[in-house]
């Protein structure tokens, strides 16, 4: 699969990763979601759960890939127990959890939903 090589080889740009053409796959679910950056900070970073891969840009226009994982390498993905605000959600890849949070519930019940969904079907 061309897409995951790619922005699993290398964390560039949008454009490097897709070409100009914005329209070489449609992603499954994008928006705004906040995680804990290396110096234990919540940061804001937009995110694409395209194919395999979930996708972390620095903002909406998509110019700077920060991060991105194969959904294959996610081995558990749930809300937060004990969340009053019912906005975070935890993302285990191995024995590390990776914890988000969502502007809004139903944000944060979508996205644990689309991960979940794509955790279960066969890798493309």
């Amino acid at each position: 699969m061309e897409f995951v090589r790619r922005v699993v080889s290398a964390l560039g740009s949008r454009e490097f990763l897709f070409g100009a053409d914005d329209n070489v796959s449609v992603s499954t679910k994008e928006g705004t979601l906040w995680r804990v950056d290396s110096s234990g900070k919540w940061v804001k970073r937009w995110f694409e759960l395209r194919e395999d891969v979930l996708a972390s840009y620095k903002a909406e226009d998509r110019s700077k890939l920060k991060n991105a994982i194969k959904v294959s390498k996610i081995t558990k993905v749930a809300m937060t127990p004990g969340d009053a605000a019912g906005t975070s959600f935890t993302m285990t890849c191995g024995t590390t959890d990776y914890p988000f949070r969502a502007d809004e519930p139903a944000d944060a019940e979508a996205w644990v939903a689309v991960i979940s969904k794509r955790m279960a079907q066969p890798n493309p």
